[in-house]
This record gives structure tokens, C-alpha cells and sequence, in this order.
């Protein structure tokens, strides 16, 4: 028969310490104290009760006897192992992967050994990147000449590039970005969905003919898009192109954003169509321009075909550009809603998108009746009525139709005022 396990002891305290003691651990070692003090149990009985080893509750007891309560709550060293990487380590960690300075997880393995004399297993190393949010991309390029703070600038100063362009008070305006993209009979390739552990291939061809597309998004508006195939990039040809745009609408002004390539018209220098005003983009900057999404798409349509001549791949262009002629969606939504769109809409007191000056008289009055300033756009106006009333949409709509004022958002055609 097994023998009663008795411990001697303030019992009472021992029953107090564990109805307040939070930690779990500290409970169980409390508690098989507290049994052992009564003299009912054997030191298996403890061991299964608390469930831990006939050792475990013979070193508590030990402890216990040679220390007392504190010395059985004493823990030597915290539960877990000791991070291999600190709060230090793992911010120089984030700062290095938010510059892109590392290639491969062997790079990273390298760094913490040589820098901070720690050792991890590569496996170490792919657990920290999950830690600290680490993924793998493909970087953009970025010219070394650029120049970042202009590129910034230009974000922030548009509408006030905009309004130094002269363009006459209360003209038409229409507002483009324009760029050109070279295509050719050498096969594109671009990424494709497979089955884990496939390797797929696509057909390549190195055949040295090209072509160009000159491409033009409209800043809201009408969201229109113009395009133009020419074998060659030239200043007679973009000449032909800024023609091409004024064309659209011979009652407006068309401004053009666009890069400063050396094929491209500059202010002062080259003879300009009337009607047209440009504004040159910051220098190696091309991520400024959303045409170059466009081209993104072009690349995914072509990519991975052969293509036997330039009119078979111009083929397979244009039916991925009629997309744009007949939904101006598509280019609303390759515009974006940033800092383009908020430059040159109704946000910026210098250019003001309106349908036409009628709508402006309605809501000026609607404004003055109710002592508020007259709105620049049909959301500047519902939020300005709004601070005074809990309109809903349906109600807005309502009483906007009551003076003439148009429910729909987007703007028809640009005015400069």
C-alpha cells in the first residue's frame, strides 16, 4: 500500500495564496502543497490531481519546505526561450526590407550573422519575415537620376501648374495624360496560374520589328481615351497626335500632361496646335502617369503569344483598347480617385468641373438661402447642406432636382474659373 504524502505547514495561507493566485502554474503548485498538508492523499494522487509528475510534486515540496511560499513560486527563468531577435534588431530588420535591401532569405541569414553575431537557421530567418510582415516583390524600376522630392512637389503643386498655363477664364477644359509604349514581334512574357510544383513555358520569338502607340486618358470628364499607332516616335508625329486630341472637341482647351522625351513638344521651343497647352511631368517619374497601367494591360494581352507581323499584334491590341473607347469606366477607374483626380476636380478652387453655368446659379442660390458659400461640385454642396441638415441621399437628390441642379457626380466637361 502506497504511503500518505504529509508536508508540514500554514495550511490556511496556503489556501488563501492559492484563491488569489492568478498564474495557472502557480495554482497547480499551490494546490499539491495544499493536499499534501492534509494527509488524506499519496504523492501519485497529488501528482494525477494536478496533472504533472511524481518529480515535479517532490521538487515542489522540497521547495517548499526550504523556502517557503516564495521559494515554491520562484520561477528561475521565464516561461519560453529568450527571442533571438530584440525590439533593436527587428526595427533595423523592418527599415532594411522597407528599402528593398535584401534579395534572398540567405542575405538576410548573412546580415543578422555578421551584424549582430546571431546564428538562425534559414527557417529562423523565414519566421521572423512572417513575423514582421516580410512578402517578396518584384520592384519597380527606378532611374537613378530621379529626382523624389520633385516628383512629390508635383502631387501637391498641380492645380497651381494648372492655373499659371493661362488657359482664358471660362473656357472648355479637358485634361489628358499622354504617353507612348513601344511594342514589337519579340514575345512578352508575364506571369501565368499554375499548379503547384508545374513549371510552364510560353513560346518566345526574337523578331526585330516595332511599332508605337501613342496613348491619351482624359481627367475625368468624360473619361475619354485617344489613341494613335505610328511605326516611329517623332516631334512631327506627337505634333500629329496633340492635333489628333484638339480634334475631339474644337470648343475647348486641351491641356496634356506628359513626360519630357525628346520626341515631345516643349513650350517656347516647338510650335504648339492651338487650343493646346502643355505641362511636363517630373523627370524619370513615370509612375506619375496612369497611362502606364494601360500599358500594363496591353502587356498582359500580348504576353505569351507569337505573333508572325505587326498587324496581328496591332490586332490584338485594339481589341484590348475598344475596352476603353466604350467604357469610360475602365479609364475612370485607371485615373484613380488620388491626387490626380483631387487636383483637377472641383476640390481645387482653380479648376471646377461643371455641367454647365446653370448649375452654378441653382446651387448659389440654394446656397444663399441658407447663408452658405456657393459649392464648387455636386458633393461639395451636399456635404455643405449636410452640416446643416441630416440629409439623406434620397433627399438631396430630391431637392436638388427642385432647383435644377444635376444628381449626377461626374462632371461632363471641364471649366476653368
Amino acid at each position: 500500500m502506497a504511503r500518505v504524502f504529509r508536508i508540514e505547514g500554514d495550511r490556511k495561507e496556503i489556501r488563501e495564496r492559492e484563491r488569489r493566485a492568478k498564474d495557472p502554474r502557480e495554482r497547480e503548485r499551490l494546490q499539491a502543497i495544499r493536499m499534501g498538508m492534509s494527509g488524506n492523499y499519496t504523492m501519485e494522487e497529488i501528482a494525477e490531481a494536478v496533472g504533472r509528475a511524481r518529480s515535479a510534486v517532490g521538487r515542489w515540496a522540497g521547495w517548499y519546505r526550504e523556502r517557503g511560499i516564495d521559494g515554491l513560486l520562484e520561477r528561475s527563468k521565464p516561461p519560453g526561450n529568450k527571442p533571438a531577435i530584440n525590439e533593436k534588431i527587428r526595427k533595423e530588420l523592418e527599415a532594411g526590407l522597407s528599402e528593398g535591401r535584401w534579395k534572398r532569405g540567405k542575405e538576410i541569414r548573412a546580415w543578422l550573422a555578421g551584424h549582430h553575431g546571431i546564428e538562425m537557421s534559414i527557417h529562423g530567418v523565414y519566421y521572423w519575415l512572417g513575423k514582421v510582415g516580410g512578402v517578396l516583390k518584384v520592384p519597380r524600376k527606378t532611374h537613378v537620376r530621379k529626382d523624389a522630392v520633385a516628383a512629390a512637389a508635383f502631387k501637391v503643386e498641380l492645380a497651381q501648374r494648372l492655373e499659371k498655363l493661362g488657359v482664358p477664364r471660362e473656357a472648355k477644359v479637358r485634361v489628358w495624360m499622354v504617353d507612348e509604349h513601344r511594342y514589337g514581334l519579340i514575345s512578352v512574357l508575364r506571369k501565368v496560374w499554375t499548379l503547384r510544383g508545374h513549371k510552364p513555358t510560353a513560346p518566345y520569338q526574337t523578331k526585330y520589328q516595332w511599332g508605337h502607340l501613342y496613348a491619351a486618358l482624359e481627367v475625368e470628364g468624360e473619361n475619354s481615351a485617344e489613341f494613335f499607332f505610328s511605326p516611329t516616335v517623332s516631334l512631327e508625329v506627337s505634333d500629329f497626335f496633340l492635333r489628333q486630341l484638339a480634334e475631339t472637341d474644337e470648343n475647348a482647351h486641351h491641356i496634356v500632361i506628359w513626360d519630357g522625351a525628346g520626341f515631345h513638344q516643349k513650350p517656347g521651343l516647338h510650335p504648339i496646335p492651338e487650343r493646346v497647352h502643355l505641362l511636363q511631368l517630373p523627370a524619370y517619374s513615370p509612375e506619375l502617369n496612369p497611362v502606364e497601367k494601360l500599358f500594363d494591360q496591353l502587356k498582359d494581352a500580348i504576353g505569351n503569344h507569337i505573333f508572325d507581323t505587326l498587324d496581328d499584334i496591332e490586332a490584338s491590341i485594339v481589341s484590348l483598347l475598344s475596352t476603353f473607347w466604350e467604357n469610360a469606366k475602365i479609364v475612370s477607374s485607371l485615373i484613380g480617385r488620388g491626387w490626380l483626380q483631387s487636383q483637377t476636380n472641383s476640390s481645387s478652387p482653380i479648376l471646377r468641373p461643371v455641367l454647365n453655368w446653370s448649375w452654378y446659379d441653382a446651387a448659389g442660390k440654394m446656397a444663399e438661402a441658407v447663408g452658405l458659400a456657393a459649392p464648387v461640385s455636386l458633393r461639395s454642396a451636399r456635404t455643405a447642406f449636410s452640416s446643416h441638415w441630416n440629409f439623406s441621399r434620397r433627399r438631396w437628390r430630391k431637392m436638388a432636382e427642385g432647383v435644377g441642379l444635376p444628381t449626377r457626380r461626374r462632371p461632363a466637361v471641364w471649366l476653368c474659373g
